[in-house]
């Protein structure tokens, strides 16, 4: 059998590792949202450009930790192909780890004649209906991204209520957690 790909991770202070000392990341208080396990069996992640790197945190522990069948989609909008984070790290993940990880990418500015067969546009009801992202009491929802994708989505950042997408199809406030 094929090894799975690790989804563990260590922060070194500095580029040289032999030389650096592993240290525990500190958290801003106000910017810790929620911390996993997350209780629930499936998690929506909704991603644009360098909002996916809250969301590999949360992989790491959820992919991560035996025994946990939490299954995830995350749905990655960028403008194009060359703007996609993580890409190849986030594609090992979905192979070696069938049926929990499916990324779903969205490109919003791409070429016309590129060789960019997947999405096109932004993140969309449509888009996420499609992929199965639908309320239940057991989804939850990240969404981490630029000013525009979250008034479009979910509502302001700082906001608590539900607006957006999301709210018109049907999940509630207490879903819905913005990084």
């Amino acid at each position: 059998p094929t090894a799975r790909p690790r989804a563990s991770w260590t922060a070194w202070p500095s580029a040289t590792r032999s030389s650096a000392t592993p240290f525990t990341p500190r958290h801003i208080p106000f910017n810790v949202k929620i911390q996993y396990p997350f209780g629930k069996k499936k998690l929506v992640m909704l991603v644009g450009g360098t909002g996916v790197t809250p969301m590999v945190q949360a992989l790491h522990a959820v992919l991560g930790t035996p025994g946990d069948e939490t299954e995830v989609t995350m749905v990655c909008g960028n403008r194009s192909q060359r703007d996609m984070l993580g890409r190849e790290m986030l594609r090992n993940w979905e192979r070696g780890f069938p049926g929990r990880l499916r990324v779903v990418d969205v490109l919003s500015a791409e070429p016309e004649d590129s060789d960019w067969a997947g999405a096109r546009g932004f993140i969309s009801r449509e888009i996420l209906e499609a992929h199965g992202c639908l309320p239940d009491d057991d989804t939850m929802v990240f969404v981490c991204g630029p000013p525009p994708m979250y008034n479009a989505l979910c509502g302001p950042r700082d906001a608590k209520e539900l607006t957006g997408v999301l709210a018109a199809m049907g999940f509630s406030a207490e879903q819905v957690f913005k990084f």
